[in-house]
């Protein structure tokens, strides 16, 4: 999610009407031959027509622009600016896109000043407030143009269907695009994710939901101080979201049972609490079972194989002390795999190694079939206490049964790992979402835009904006199904901007029927639509076909 912010203005809230879809409107900012421009040969593939690649990436950009309009009301069009750029990627890894609002806009409900994103605030307010002719676009958003080519995530590439059957390596465009633009539209707050401060000291339309539920405390309450808002974004679980449309909705999506394991200290008082950890790929994954007791510092011999007396990096020299207990070890020279194992072979039933100053906090990789007993690995400054104040006691313990991605009090995770990721940390949903949701940091195979973008709209409701009621229309038809429920099911948002693809895609009118009888056959196949549904699906699409005489 990129933020660019061009501009401030403060301005009343104030309540208008509005019953109409919005209208989403595409500014291609790419180069002859670039990116929506690109004219090298496609085949049309998934229901997109296009011949070139930059007519079929065009195609699902002004489709998904559809869909989202349908489901949101505004009086005012909302522009989005949108290219390929190469963006940071590695041959395994890669970050899709990124996309925000392009203008900030301050609004006071009467109570509290806020930033709101322009899209948000023109649809509260019914007029456009940034009516700039030179530079008009409320969000502003960029695509990989690299994917696939070496050296970025190697073999995949972008997925131009518009039917969600993804071929295995493939990206799906139409759910990245549906993601990106979600954050235009208010998925995002502008809150510094790293130091917690507020921006300009003004809190915005999304991060008045976040809520500390270690602290009990809004990211709004006025005792909540930077470093307060600071912790709660680098500890996973402990931010969470209040907005009643999400939570309602995602109390009846997400799945039940859902366990979750914590690294916690019980002793020495000072340091009781619960800490962050990152598991080892090889031995037993660390658990409630297995990963409890006394932890005390290991000791070796300062030696060829490694400088420290505590990098467990030779024969443990205290074995009497760590047997049967978990051995604390300082990262460094060796892998891990070596320290585990003479912690092992020294009697630890765990092992717990502290991170260097300079070492990459994250998981442990390694292998070494012998090694049966669990590792973690934690933070620098949480390992230095750890030796100062050893013995410890604590380990691992079992949280209650939740909702997959809400806490025990009915609120849905936000997105906050132990190491902040700047675009991603605070801004979408938890990972631990499930089934998976389209505003999580990461695509996932399993979303399916097309059709159901899950809490996307009960965040929308939540933040400020109307949603499309009564059923989608085209031709000024309603076509009994909903453009959006209250579990972000888009059927009806998908019928309208399937006409409108069938419309722009066929000159005569047999065909535009032809196209839309496919279309309702497909749904009707599917389950995804009753026959009364389909019914009112087929007064719609003739009256859309009338339209061609005139």
């Amino acid at each position: 999610m990129n933020k660019t912010l061009l501009a401030l203005a403060t301005s009343a809230l104030l309540a208008a009407g509005s019953a109409t879809a919005a209208d989403l409107q595409l500014l291609n900012l790419d180069n002859p031959g670039v990116g929506l421009n690109d004219t090298t040969p496609a085949a049309p593939v998934g229901g997109n027509p296009g011949t070139t690649k930059g007519a079929q990436a065009t195609f699902v950009y002004e489709f998904a622009m559809k869909m989202w309009g349908s489901v949101l009301e505004s009086k005012v069009p909302i522009k989005v600016y949108a290219s390929f750029a190469p963006l940071t990627c590695t041959s395994t890894s890669g970050v899709l896109g990124s996309a925000g609002t392009n203008w900030l806009i301050r609004l006071n409900d009467g109570v509290r000043t806020r930033y709101y994103g322009s899209a948000l605030a023109d649809s509260i307010l019914g007029y456009d407030i940034v009516p700039d002719p030179d530079d008009p676009g409320d969000i502003a958003s960029r695509f990989n143009g690299n994917l696939g080519n070496p050296g970025c995530l190697d073999g995949s590439g972008w997925y131009f269907g518009i039917d969600g059957n993804t071929p295995a390596g493939k990206i799906n465009f139409l759910n990245v695009v549906m993601h990106e633009i979600g954050h235009g539209l208010g998925a995002q707050g502008f809150i510094n994710k790293s130091t917690g401060a507020l921006y300009n000291g003004y809190s915005d339309a999304y991060t008045k939901y976040a809520y500390d539920n270690e602290l009990n405390k809004s990211f709004e309450d006025a005792s909540m101080t930077n470093a307060m808002r600071a912790a709660a974004m680098r500890t996973p679980g402990r931010t969470v979201w209040t907005g009643p449309k999400v939570n309602a909705a995602a109390n009846v999506i997400l799945d039940g049972n859902f366990h979750e394991s914590v690294l916690r200290v019980t002793a020495p008082a000072p340091l009781t609490g619960n800490y962050g950890f990152y598991g080892a790929a090889f031995g037993a994954p660390a658990s409630a079972a297995n990963f409890n007791g006394q932890w005390v510092v290991a000791l070796d011999a300062a030696d060829g194989a490694g400088p420290l007396t505590t990098d467990g990096c030779s024969a443990i020299t205290n074995g009497a002390a760590v047997t049967g207990k978990i051995a604390i070890i300082d990262r460094g020279t060796c892998g891990f795999a070596v320290k585990v194992k003479n912690a092992q072979n020294a009697g630890a039933i765990g092992v717990v190694i502290a991170n260097s100053s300079t070492g990459t906090w994250g998981s442990m990789g390694g292998a070494d079939p012998t090694i049966t007993i669990p590792s973690i690995i934690v933070q620098y400054a949480d390992g230095a206490n750890f030796k100062t104040n050893a013995p410890i006691t604590g380990g691992m313990v079992d949280l209650p049964a939740t909702k997959a991605g809400m806490d025990s009090a009915g609120r849905t995770r936000l997105y906050s790992p132990w190491i902040v990721a700047t675009g991603s940390t605070f801004s979408h949903f938890d990972t631990t979402l499930h089934p998976d949701a389209l505003m999580e940091p990461f695509d996932s195979p399993t979303v399916q835009a097309q059709y159901n973008v899950d809490l996307t709209p009960a965040l929308f409701a939540d933040i400020g904006w109307k949603l499309h009621q009564g059923g989608a229309t085209f031709a000024n038809c309603d076509t009994g199904t909903a453009a959006s429920d209250a579990y972000g099911i888009v059927i009806g948002s998908n019928m309208a901007a399937t006409s409108e693809l069938c419309k722009d895609t066929n000159a005569l009118r047999n065909n535009y029927v032809s196209c839309m009888y496919k279309y309702r056959d497909g749904l009707l196949a599917d389950g995804l639509i009753t026959q009364q549904q389909a019914l009112k699906l087929n007064t719609c699409i003739k009256r859309q076909s009338d339209q061609y005489r005139r």
